[in-house]
C-alpha cells in the first residue's frame, strides 16, 4: 500500500513529518523535541495521498489506534473496503468491530430503484401475480418503502452509489 500520511504536532514550535507505515511513524515521533529539548507527544494525523482516505477519516484514526490501522485496516480494498466504509461512516461501527461485521453487509452497486427491480426479478415476487397486473407494480415506491423502513440504505462511497443492507 502506498498511502502517505502526515503527523502535525500540536506544539507549533515543532515541524511535522510525513510517514508511510507504523515503524516510520514510531521512529520519527520518538525523535520529536521542542526548542527546549522536551519530547513532543501529541500529534494530529492526516491522510495525504492514497486509496483509503474515506475509511481513515471515518474511523477517526489517531495516535491511539494508528497501529491497529496499519496492522488490520489499511490494506483493505475492493468490496471489503466499501463495506468497511459503510460500517464506519454510516452505521458508526467502532473500529474494533468493523472487520468482524464485514460478512454481515450486503452491497449492490446502483440506486435503490435498480436494486428493487433486480430484487423483484430475482426473488420472483411478481410471478404469482397475473401478467396483466404486473405492469401496475411500482418499483420506485417499493424501493422508497425499503429505504424508509431501513431494510436498505442508499449511500455514496468514493464517488459511487451503493445500496447496502445488514447489521
Amino acid at each position: 500500500m502506498n498511502n502517505q500520511y502526515f503527523a502535525k504536532p500540536y506544539n507549533t514550535d515543532v515541524s511535522g513529518f510525513y510517514f508511510t507505515n507504523y515503524a516510520d511513524y514510531s521512529e520519527q515521533a520518538a525523535n520529536l523535541e521542542d526548542s527546549f529539548g522536551e519530547p513532543v507527544d501529541e500529534l494530529e494525523l492526516y491522510f495525504i495521498d492514497g486509496d483509503n482516505a474515506q475509511l481513515f477519516n471515518a474511523l477517526g484514526i489517531n495516535q491511539a489506534n494508528l497501529e491497529q490501522w496499519f496492522d488490520e485496516l489499511e490494506s483493505l480494498d475492493g468490496e471489503e473496503l466499501i463495506k468497511a466504509i459503510y460500517l464506519a461512516e454510516f452505521l458508526n461501527v467502532d473500529m474494533s468491530d468493523v472487520l468482524d461485521q464485514l460478512d454481515e453487509v450486503g452491497l449492490f452497486e446502483g440506486r435503490s430503484k435498480e436494486y428493487a427491480e433486480e430484487y423483484i426479478t430475482d426473488s420472483g415476487l411478481l410471478d404469482e401475480m397475473p401478467e396483466n397486473l404486473r405492469y401496475y407494480f411500482d418499483c420506485e415506491a417499493f424501493a422508497r418503502d425499503m429505504l424508509l423502513s431501513g431494510d436498505i440504505n442508499e449511500v455514496e462511497i468514493m464517488g459511487t452509489t451503493y445500496v447496502a443492507w445488514g447489521c
